[in-house]
């Protein structure tokens, strides 16, 4: 079901077919060790968990072959965190849609460490062995998002 377009997805990034096939074999072996995370194998929230650990393998790929990433890769994923809502509950359905939209805006790796931060509840520990950093390195990530985000919200009169 997800292999397909996790392959396109990686084949996108790479340009290099066995390089995008080993990217979606090691997404799914990374998914095993966080499989008690996803409690429903067609919901956007699992497609959505799958990209982001696509995109970090790609670009751990591309770090190794000392390669330069493509200048489009964050627009090619710019829906994967489509359905997130992660402030919904707490202030709001028009703010909650403003920080989906303003989360799309940020660049990689900030959008992913958000998304798995709020969207899968994963602490730092968590995420940064999902997307291979140090704890200490996704706290720093996260707080350098969440001012970016703030920023971003004060310039649209937000306080």
């Amino acid at each position: 079901m997800y292999s397909q377009p996790l392959y396109r997805a990686a084949l996108s990034i790479l340009k290099d077919n066995a390089a995008a096939e080993d990217m979606v074999h090691e997404t799914f072996l990374t998914l095993i060790n966080y499989i008690d995370r996803v409690k429903d194998k067609d919901s956007v929230r699992t497609w959505n968990y799958l990209l982001a650990i696509l995109r970090h393998l790609c670009f751990d790929a591309h770090t190794e072959r000392k390669t330069e990433l493509p200048h489009d890769m964050e627009t090619d994923f710019a829906w994967t965190v489509s359905d997130i809502d992660i402030e919904k509950d707490y202030i709001g359905q028009e703010l909650g849609e403003l920080l989906q939209e303003l989360i799309l805006e940020l660049d990689y790796p900030h959008q992913d460490v958000l998304f798995l931060q709020y969207y899968y509840d994963m602490n730092s520990r968590e995420i940064g062995e999902v997307l291979h950093l140090k704890p200490e390195n996704v706290r720093q990530i996260a707080r350098r998002a969440r001012e970016q985000l703030k920023k971003k919200l004060a310039e649209r009169g937000y306080r």
